[in-house]
């Protein structure tokens, strides 16, 4: 589930924001966390289409987004997403989705697994974890916020479960991004046992 259209509405409203404004909040937070593909894209889109990008940060330092004391680059001069210093309040409203997202992949996470012979549950977080919401924002905060990503995991999950292939809580499968290993057992699924194979 990614972030619902009523969720973008309460931004835009709670902003005054308009969407060109939030799009380019959006991928300026990818870029930040070294995905700058879409910033890129962004980018190659002609100026009379998408505005003037020196524009629209000052408009979003104005509405206090971007804090005051960042020093917007003139046009030509070097910038770096990574350095733009957002407001944290604003921040922790926007990437409300990835909650939303972390509670997806508990949902659909298997409740049982078997590990050496004895039933466990899985869907443990206490040991590493405060509580299943900060799991779910590290969640988010590991793959982005991408929700094409998410929706890969998904995939992932119930692929694996008639295979049995999650042993693992599921604080762990998120702090070790074990569908990274998941992916890599499907890839190549033609040549493997999946009966003897056990994630520990």
């Amino acid at each position: 589930m990614n972030i619902t259209i009523d969720e973008e509405m309460g931004i835009l409203i709670k902003y005054n924001l308009n969407p060109n404004e939030l799009f380019v909040i959006r991928i300026l937070l990818l870029a930040a966390q070294e995905n700058t593909e879409y910033l890129h894209r962004y980018f190659c889109i002609p100026e009379e289409v998408r505005g003037e990008f020196r524009d629209i940060l000052i408009s979003l330092q104005n509405k206090g987004i971007i804090l005051k004391s960042y020093k917007i680059p003139k046009k030509g001069e070097d910038f770096d997403p990574s350095d733009i210093p957002f407001n944290q309040n604003f921040l922790k409203s926007f990437h409300k989705e990835s909650f939303s997202m972390g509670k997806e992949l508990f949902d659909a996470y298997p409740m049982f697994g078997n590990i050496n012979g004895s039933t466990v549950f899985l869907k443990g977080v206490s040991k590493k974890f405060d509580s299943l919401e900060d799991c779910y924002r590290y969640y988010g905060k590991s793959i982005n916020w991408n929700p094409q990503t998410h929706e890969k995991i998904l995939e992932l999950v119930k692929w694996s479960e008639d295979k049995h292939l999650i042993q693992c809580s599921f604080s762990t499968f998120v702090i070790d991004k074990y569908w990274l290993a998941l992916e890599s057992l499907k890839e190549g699924g033609s040549v493997i046992n999946f009966d003897s194979v056990k994630m520990v």
